[in-house]
């Protein structure tokens, strides 16, 4: 294998043509920069120099010896300064696991934030539930999710950082005598046909809402577990139930849905950043940052205003 400091002193004379300028321009002797090339001559067995008193000429070998060094120490420079943004987290990729519902009305802004930061970073942005994005950690397929609180059992591995409090709001059909209300209380839906997101797409908060008529002693007729958001409103409008769902889905496609206030403590659904505890991706770290430091625009562009009526008639 040829030495790096050989080849070095050959494409060093190879360019100059003089062993003399050679000799400056590495600062160190003439005698020296010719054993080097002997030494590597002799290890390829080849001729790469032709020496006379003027001037230093190729041989065919050498030539071609010079075109591809050059091209060699050409990628070793290139591998050195990626190597070295990549520490310093300017260049890399980053993949995003999301909640859709809650997160489409600031992830873009966000996201167009730590590009304008990291411009060579390369964001990759996927819709996953709560326990799509638990597997996507467990096999390594995100760095980062946003997602509702995951249970202590299952959440051990992960860093996560609250980045805003949604609330729980009842969704009525338009024509329903509830769609009326300013606000309601669960033990108005005693009675009530009810459609919650489906448990093993939100654990966490299919346990929250399950909670909450438990406390007021009513077991619930759950009709409907749809598996994604936009399929609950689009039952609630088909008058197959009522709901109960974070405000932010009021932000989805909602024709024929009210959004009533819940009537009751311990309503709030948090919002968080999640990643793996022993992270050690510093592009992770500044992503975190960033949304930690954002995290009134991220409440700004979420939340919802409730007037008993939503959307307005």
């Amino acid at each position: 294998m040829m030495e790096l400091k050989k080849l070095r002193y050959f494409v060093t004379v190879a360019t100059l043509k003089n062993f003399t300028a050679a000799a400056k321009s590495l600062n160190t002797v003439q005698p020296a920069i010719s054993r080097q090339i002997a030494s590597l001559e002799a290890e390829l067995g080849v001729k790469l120099l032709i020496r006379n008193t003027r001037a230093v000429t190729l041989t065919e070998a050498g030539s071609y010896l010079l075109e591809n060094a050059q091209r060699m120490f050409e990628l070793e420079q290139e591998i050195v300064t990626s190597v070295r943004k990549i520490d310093k987290g300017e260049i890399g990729q980053i993949r995003i696991g999301y909640l859709a519902s809650a997160c489409f009305s600031f992830i873009g802004e966000l996201v167009g934030l730590f590009s304008q930061q990291l411009p060579n970073v390369r964001v990759q942005l996927t819709e996953l539930t709560s326990q799509e994005q638990i597997d996507a950690f467990n096999k390594n397929e995100i760095d980062v999710g946003f997602s509702r609180p995951i249970p202590n059992d299952m959440n051990f591995q992960l860093d996560c950082k609250n980045i805003y409090n949604d609330r729980l709001v009842a969704v009525i059909p338009k024509c329903h005598a509830l769609s009326k209300c300013e606000s309601i209380a669960i033990s108005d839906l005693k009675e009530e046909n009810i459609i919650l997101l489906n448990r093993m797409k939100a654990v966490g908060l299919f346990n929250k809402i399950n909670t909450l008529f438990h406390q007021e002693e009513i077991n619930p007729n759950i009709v409907s577990q749809p598996h994604n958001m936009q399929t609950l409103l689009t039952e609630v409008s088909a008058k197959l139930g009522i709901a109960i769902a974070p405000s932010c889905v009021a932000k989805l496609y909602t024709k024929g849905c009210s959004f009533i206030p819940l009537d009751c403590t311990g309503i709030e659904v948090p919002l968080e950043i999640q990643c793996l505890k022993d992270n050690n991706n510093i592009i992770v770290e500044e992503f975190v940052k960033l949304t930690t430091q954002n995290k009134k625009l991220i409440m700004q562009l979420s939340q919802l205003e409730l007037s008993g009526h939503y959307p307005p008639k």
